[in-house]
């Protein structure tokens, strides 16, 4: 089947981060390859990337790009309730106490967040808690993705409400469980995340870098090892990374009926 489709992904780069493209095109082309079709990348005003897809396999294409990094919606009629989306944090709202997220294009006239009363239900336990904490404790902070599942959708007042979705509970259900310090890595490329750990010889206190998304990673620190201490020396060498502690005993404060469970 012959389909020509344009389409935004759920994957972001940086403004300030153009040499990002080449690497993306690499890789959705490592993605596709042995398959008969052909793309164009560019970035959204929003910082998404976008594709045209077209060829005899673009329709499995399609799919595969879906399956392996997820798509954003570029309109309202693309969001239903109950949708799961791949968001990025963009901040708090201090008046309504909310996390403020980008699902895609769509975000750009309309408002997208997750409520506080969300928050405090699927993360403290229901227990008042400030949100700063909340989102210091979890690392959802600017730029970090974040996976929600849609709750309800207002078109008159353009405006979206999430809970993080079920998925996203279960991975900070395991970082808290695994006990190991995590680095929390926005802005770039896995590779320059390498390189830094590299000349800023901590080998033997990171042992692995999981992906969040393209320019996001978990920096995953050897058992004991401080990760707070570790962001400085990695830091000097991706001064245009944004670098957040994730710590397994922060998270047993705002839980402390969970923390005798691993």
């Amino acid at each position: 089947m012959m389909m020509n489709d344009k389409l935004v992904l759920a994957e972001r780069i940086p403004r300030d981060a153009k040499d990002l493209m080449p690497l993306f095109r690499a890789r959705i082309h490592k993605l596709l390859s042995g398959l008969d079709v052909s793309t164009i990348l560019g970035v959204t005003s929003s910082g998404f990337v976008n594709a045209e897809v077209w060829g005899p396999d673009s329709e499995f294409s399609i799919e595969l790009i879906k399956r392996e990094m997820g798509l954003s919606p570029r309109n309202l009629s693309e969001v239903q309730v109950n949708d799961n989306f791949k968001a990025y944090v963009t901040g708090i709202n201090k008046k309504r106490e909310s996390l403020e997220v980008e699902l895609g294009p769509v975000s750009t006239n309309v408002k997208s967040e997750v409520t506080r009363e969300a928050l405090m239900a699927q993360l403290c336990d229901g227990r008042d808690t400030p949100i700063e904490r909340v989102t210091q404790t979890y690392c959802i902070q600017e730029g970090v993705p974040l996976l929600v599942r849609i709750t309800s959708i207002d078109p008159a007042r353009r405006h979206i409400e999430a809970w993080i979705s079920d998925d996203q509970i279960a991975r900070f259900d395991q970082w808290r469980r695994e006990r190991f310090h995590r680095i929390i890595a926005v802005g770039g490329s896995q590779d320059r995340l390498r390189e830094a750990v590299s000349v800023s010889k901590v080998e033997r206190d990171v042992i692995e870098i999981e992906e969040l998304s393209f320019t996001a990673n978990s920096l995953v620190c050897k058992l004991g090892t401080d990760a707070p201490g570790i962001i400085p020396k990695i830091g000097r060498y991706i001064s245009n990374f944004k670098l957040y502690a994730f710590l397994p005993e922060r998270v047993d404060k705002l839980r402390p009926e969970l923390a005798g469970k691993r």
